[in-house]
């Protein structure tokens, strides 16, 4: 196996993002439109919620049974959709995030923006739920011992060992967490590559390349830092401007909050949203090419393309001539 370039990995993502900009945009299209209509659906709710508890603040009238019933099954509603956004939205990300480990490991394939809807999205959906509810099975597995130290520690006033305890416990935790990580970085790469179920053959295929897949995931964070200052930077000013433009100045925006409806607050500021979101739209797909492409390109280095078998250069058989009959 051939050994991770750590430059080569970090700098996939830019370099996909010159290579198939349509691609990246969809993406983010993919996601901030998903987005949006989750808060379609919510808005509504929300703004009717928040009408009906602003008017009987007004007038001073206490909500009756009905009332609270009727408040009951929005919040049932609430919950109910917010399941189902949760599912949706899985179903989402494994299909935008194996196009992006396709897009790496079989740039070929690069209709529809890689996006597919097949055995490696599916097994991610699976993968996805088993991963949750083993993380929390193992998290509290973990602390058993821990809680049981710091109970006699706090019985004792120990109150300085069991802060170390404390942080011993979450550095263990934090630290394992990260080398599990590192040790199926491989999983999803693996099945989109050959579009098998892959799990404990990821954790053979990185046993030593640990220490360069944490260092590709040090760097990554690093960017994340640096382009989450920019972006929330841009974001907060552009947000603030809007804001202060829809109230009619920075002075405004109390009685802008207080006074007007909710049901007018969110027409007023609808063109602004709107604007933010489309701005949203490329950068939601770069960040996702740029923190999803290197693990890809890390599986590329240790497992290549195998080649084309050469053709063979062997000389083909001679054909005896037809007999012909004697004069």
């Amino acid at each position: 196996m051939s050994e991770i370039s750590v430059g080569s990995a970090v700098g996939a993502g830019f370099q996909l993002i010159g290579r198939r900009p349509v691609s990246v945009l969809i993406w983010g299209l993919i996601r901030v439109g998903f987005a949006a209509g989750v808060l379609a659906i919510y808005a509504p709710v929300f703004i009717g919620m928040f009408a009906e508890i602003a008017s009987r603040a007004q007038t001073g009238d206490k909500p009756t049974p009905a009332d609270m019933s009727q408040m009951m099954s929005h919040m049932f509603l609430i919950q109910g959709v917010g399941y189902l956004a949760q599912f949706v939205g899985l179903f989402i990300s494994s299909i935008i995030l194996c196009a992006i480990a396709r897009s790496i490991l079989h740039p070929e394939r690069n209709a529809f923006a890689s996006l597919r809807l097949g055995a490696p999205e599916f097994f991610v959906v699976i993968l996805s739920f088993a991963a949750g509810f083993a993380l929390v099975f193992a998290i509290m597995l973990f602390a058993i011992p821990f809680v049981i130290l710091g109970v006699f520690l706090g019985v004792q006033h120990l109150w300085i060992p069991l802060a170390i305890m404390i942080g011993v416990a979450i550095l263990i935790l934090v630290l394992g967490l990260i080398y599990i990580a590192a040790r199926f970085a491989f999983v999803v790469p693996m099945m989109v590559d050959d579009g098998q179920f892959h799990l404990l053959d990821a954790w053979t295929l990185t046993r030593g390349k640990v220490g360069s897949i944490i260092l590709i995931g040090l760097c990554l964070v690093l960017i994340a830092m640096v382009l989450g200052v920019v972006v929330d930077g841009i974001f907060v000013g552009l947000g603030a401007a809007a804001l202060g433009l829809a109230a009619g100045g920075f002075n405004n925006l109390q009685a802008f909050f207080t006074q007007t409806p909710p049901q007018q607050i969110i027409m007023t500021l609808a063109p602004s949203l709107i604007l933010l979101g489309l701005l949203l739209i490329p950068i939601q797909g770069a960040a996702l090419a740029v923190f999803i492409a290197p693990w890809s390109r890390a599986y590329r280095d240790v497992v290549p393309t195998s080649p084309l078998a050469p053709l063979s250069t062997a000389p083909l058989p001679t054909v005896p001539p037809p007999l012909t009959a004697a004069p």
